[in-house]
């Protein structure tokens, strides 16, 4: 993939949830596609390439004419679809990429949907802002050496574990790795790019999105269930990381 490339226009982005199995599309692409899936699991066909595609995969296809692309779903699920254009190609081929740092992606990928259908005044540029983040994630190498990687392995599984969990602190999380707060802190971010607390906010923000989508619970039930006991700083906070307020996240899921 190219590393030095300029965005000049974002063209679209759409949220799809997928309701067929096999779906064909035309064999020119007008603009380049990035994509993250949230769930979902299925095959596509791009030209010669076979991807074999799993939630939390980013993919990324390139703007021109192929011979073939189609898509086989065993799982129907759904997604974030960018369209954009760059002043060169960044790739020949279409590609996926496991994203290691899925809560992070994913939130920023949701903020960058969530801004773009508000259409706030200067939302254009912060969309812009959002997927020059995407792309840099994408390029950095937050992966650890295993020897590092083993040391905060009881810190991530316990994370995922009990992330709803108010009394999950650094210092529990260094203990359990048997190693010191500073330590933790420094290879958790050298790993996922982002601190321990920002994570688990995002884990949460991520999980009250899919309890909003649902619509079967209030705000104050979701920001409960998500280890907030004030409702006033569960909304500050969805909106920060998802760009709207859950009021807002709600009616446009609905529509």
């Amino acid at each position: 993939m190219e590393k030095n490339f300029l965005i000049t226009k974002i063209e679209m982005v759409v949220l799809f949830r997928k309701q067929k199995s096999t779906e064909c599309y035309p064999s020119t692409l007008l603009t380049n596609e990035l994509v993250f899936d949230f769930s979902g699991e299925y095959t596509v066909y791009f030209g010669d390439t076979v991807l074999r595609v799993l939630p939390n995969t980013i993919r990324f296809f390139p703007r021109g004419t192929v011979s073939k692309y189609e898509i086989e779903r065993t799982k129907l699920g759904e997604c974030i679809d960018v369209f954009f254009q760059t002043d060169r190609p960044i790739s020949n081929a279409a590609l996926a990429i496991d994203a290691k740092d899925k809560e992070y992606i994913g939130a920023l990928f949701k903020k960058l949907f969530s801004i773009w259908t508000n259409k706030d005044n200067g939302y254009y540029f912060e969309c812009m802002s959002l997927l020059y983040k995407i792309f840099a994630n994408i390029q950095k190498n937050n992966y650890l050496p295993t020897k590092q990687y083993l040391k905060i392995e009881p810190a991530i599984v316990e994370i995922e574990r009990s992330f709803l969990d108010r009394k999950l602190t650094g210092s529990y999380l260094a203990s359990i790795c048997n190693i010191s707060e500073p330590c933790l802190y420094r290879l958790f971010k050298k790993k996922f790019g982002i601190p321990i607390k920002k994570y688990i906010i995002q884990k949460k923000m991520n999980y009250a999105c899919e309890l909003l989508r649902l619509n079967r619970h209030s705000i104050n039930h979701v920001a409960e269930k998500c280890g907030f006991s004030d409702v006033y700083f569960f909304s500050k906070q969805f909106k920060s990381q998802i760009g709207i307020s859950p009021t807002e996240y709600i009616k446009k899921c609905n529509t």
